[in-house]
């Protein structure tokens, strides 16, 4: 609290247009005073706590105490220029902090099912059942939580439904990409890669051409999109068949589950139900161009049988399977 006031002091006494606040993540201790400066109106950067490290030992600083530490993020602020961080809203962070939630829960529910598989003492298992069975009731109730925060709030209910319009997204894929990823819908597909840590980057020096790697991102949003990815390879009709053409071409199981994992990531933001699942009637639902579109967004998106359709945000059309 008292680094709080301090920070707060500062950045009042310096005024609010000319001073932004560098502010490392420490798991999560940092929040209250983030939601301070964001009342204030303050600009603040969270930057990872690795990448200033890497800074001051580039810079030769190889000591760390907590004045040094705030020299070296007034040094690293000074000449990287980071952008301010977005507050989030209050519905953002709630969606997040249930999601985070349940996700541990769920592996804590998967430890004691495993836990119990190996018990031999019917007092233990009929605990462990017990326990089981309250985890289960804690991940329903926080399922509906969330389930009734997306519902409330315009801006998430669009973006779950243009996320489980693909087939291989489900409720709690969507709601994890919706609190992982708050930026969904204003970045482009390289943007969105980098940041679900997707993106493979170059590991070349002169004449040696390493191999290309995904690293970095958000480890909890790359976890729940690979299990999409799974789903959405096998039984999305046009993943499934560019996940099939990349295996055709020699490709990797794991280089083209990336690839599907990253179509997943950019798709929703400029063409939302471009995989959007067959329905029962025989029809396959597009948004589809008119003939002579000028907005530059088409490309030619399916083929089955006669039936072709291009892609576009424009006119939603339902095209018959032949």
């Amino acid at each position: 609290m008292v680094a709080i006031r301090e920070a707060k002091r500062v950045a009042l006494k310096a005024g609010k247009p000319s001073v932004q606040l560098i502010c490392e993540a420490s798991g999560g201790y940092e929040q209250p005073l983030l939601e301070s400066l964001a009342e204030q109106e303050v600009a603040v950067t969270l930057v990872q706590a690795v990448r200033v490290r890497q800074y001051a030992r580039a810079a030769g600083i190889l000591a760390k105490t907590d004045r040094i530490d705030a020299r070296v993020l007034a040094a690293f602020g000074a000449a990287l220029r980071p952008k301010a961080t977005p507050p989030l809203s209050r519905q953002q962070k709630r969606l997040r902090e249930l999601e985070s939630q349940r996700r541990h829960l769920s592996q804590v529910l998967r430890a004691e099912e495993n836990r119990l598989a190996q018990l031999q003492c019917t007092e233990l298992r009929s605990l462990g059942r017990s326990l089981i069975n309250k985890i289960q009731k804690q991940i329903d109730a926080i399922e509906e939580c969330i389930s009734s925060l997306i519902a409330q709030d315009q801006t998430l209910c669009t973006k779950a439904q243009k996320l489980t319009a693909i087939t291989g997204v489900g409720a709690r894929t969507a709601a994890l990409v919706l609190a992982q990823m708050p930026e969904l819908g204003q970045l482009n597909r390289r943007q969105a890669a980098a940041l679900a840590g997707l993106a493979p980057f170059n590991h070349d020096s002169g004449s040696l051409r390493g191999r290309r790697a995904i690293f970095g991102g958000r480890r909890a949003l790359r976890s729940g999109l690979y299990m999409a990815a799974l789903a959405a390879a096998r039984y999305n009709p046009i993943l499934s068949r560019f996940y099939q053409r990349l295996r055709a071409k020699g490709k990797p199981h794991q280089l083209a589950l990336t690839a599907v994992m990253r179509k997943l990531t950019a798709r929703p933001q400029s063409h939302p139900q471009a995989f959007r699942a067959p329905l029962e009637n025989n029809t396959v639902t597009y948004d589809v161009c008119a003939e002579h579109c000028t907005g530059g967004c088409c490309q030619p998106l399916l083929r089955l049988g006669s039936a072709r359709a291009l892609a576009c945000w424009r006119a939603p059309l339902a095209i018959a399977v032949q």
